[in-house]
């Protein structure tokens, strides 16, 4: 079984899922293609939403789900985090970290240049928070898919990787993926499936086949056990 480290499957909670029914149609989409363990992921911009609501709103959707969700498959509660400095107003951050672990996914502006502001938000996050940073989809940050310097700056600092499945479907973003990853840089893949179409499930085990082919079987081994070493799973 495979892991979905990324989606916006809870419904009514962002741009994902507008329903509990296209929330169902997406897990079961991910279990065509095995996988049955899946994060769920819902956008938390601290810039707008205080961290209370933000979790209050989360609960509710949840409870629309879960009875729904099939006996084989699991689920864990996290966040996609952008990261500001209204962040770190809180005391506690556990409650938007994947399920019950210390690993947190972060998000950051596209055009972010990862300087040492950036990076002092990631070491805060570590340092005052004993939490371990997962950098969500970088095929979204142009300067860090063009500068190998600052994605190995994010390696050395203990920093994880995930990518998203879909942008292997871009040829140029294809060719720099499958570096990245024989280089041992990319840690975790996801959907970031929103809807049937944006994000869509279909493409997982492509993307893993490829990756598989391109790269070898102990990279998709890497992907597999660091997934599991994240994934949190939520008792139903």
């Amino acid at each position: 079984m495979y892991y979905d480290m990324h989606s916006h499957i809870l419904p009514e909670m962002d741009d994902g899922s507008k329903s509990v029914e296209m929330s169902l149609e997406l897990i079961e989409k991910l279990r065509k293609q095995d996988v049955k363990n899946i994060c769920l992921t819902p956008h938390f911009y601290t810039n707008e939403e205080s961290l209370d609501t933000f979790v209050e709103r989360r609960q509710k959707s949840l409870e629309k789900l879960l009875p729904h969700i099939p006996d084989d498959v699991n689920i864990c509660v996290g966040a996609e985090v952008y990261v500001t400095r209204y962040l770190f107003n809180n005391k506690d951050l556990s409650r938007i970290c994947y399920g019950d672990s210390k690993y947190i996914l972060c998000e950051f502006s596209f055009s972010s240049h990862f300087s040492e502001h950036t990076m002092d938000y990631f070491n805060r996050l570590r340092g005052n928070y004993g939490l371990r940073p997962v950098l969500t989809h970088i095929e979204r940050y142009e300067n860090l898919m063009a500068n190998e310097n600052l994605v190995l700056d994010l390696v050395d600092e203990d920093i994880l990787i995930q990518t998203n499945v879909g942008a292997f479907k871009h040829f140029s973003q294809k060719r720099r993926l499958l570096k990245y990853i024989k280089r041992g840089y990319i840690d975790i893949v996801g959907t970031d499936c929103h809807n049937p179409t944006r994000g869509n499930p279909d493409e997982f085990l492509k993307t893993i086949n490829l990756i598989k082919e391109k790269c070898g079987q102990e990279y998709i081994d890497h992907i597999l056990e660091t997934s599991e070493d994240i994934f949190s799973p939520y008792k139903k």
